[in-house]
């Protein structure tokens, strides 16, 4: 009988090298995004804070013109307004249980011209606002009877702005108009038709 050798020790074979971690493999697209990320988050932001509360973003600072009184902002002259209630709407799409509230406001822009949105009409006691309702009603677009003020538009002429509301609603209201270029400056005319 023969006695069997020894297993012979095992030779440690070399051990494959070490792949890098996931971290050091994906460095170049970490760093990326670890300055892209917040890059795009303040300039998505700034821009969104911009829009909603800068100076010029919306009117904030109301000048009230007295009944009858005109007033200048942007180089040009606004009102006095006059208003009153529409009672023949024969011709016009306005829903059942509402009326239509007509301003007329008078702009001497002068020379240079001034630039304005469209009016906007706000109940004195809730807040309530309502935008104009022209082409909406069926009142066809004038050109001797414009809806806002053009910067293209120079002397004297009147804005005629209708708005739709509910009938049963009672005045007092405020007709703002708010010229470009003034920031948040905006003109408040008072009006109870």
């Amino acid at each position: 009988m023969t006695i069997p050798e020894p297993p012979l020790p095992a030779v440690p074979a070399e051990a494959p090298p070490k792949a890098p971690s996931w971290w050091r493999r994906n460095r170049l697209a970490l760093i990326a995004v670890a300055i892209l990320l917040p890059a795009t988050v303040i300039a998505v932001g700034g821009q969104n804070w911009r829009l909603i509360y800068a100076f010029d973003a919306r009117p904030i600072n109301p000048i009230v013109v007295e009944k009858k009184d005109s007033a200048e902002l942007a180089g040009a002259t606004f009102g006095p307004v006059r208003s009153g209630v529409i009672e023949d709407l024969s011709g016009l799409d306005v829903p059942e249980g509402a009326k239509v509230i007509a301003a007329a406001i008078p702009v001497d822009s002068g020379t240079e011209g001034v630039s304005c949105l469209r009016p906007t009409l706000t109940h004195q006691a809730s807040g309530r606002q309502w935008t104009l309702m022209r082409s909406e009603i069926g009142v066809e677009y004038n050109a001797e009877e414009p809806e806002f003020c053009s910067s293209e538009e120079t002397g004297s002429y009147e804005i005629i702005a209708p708005f739709v509301v509910p009938e049963d609603l009672e005045g007092p209201f405020w007709v703002d108009l708010w010229p470009q270029g003034v920031g948040g400056t905006f003109l408040r005319f008072p009006i109870d038709p």
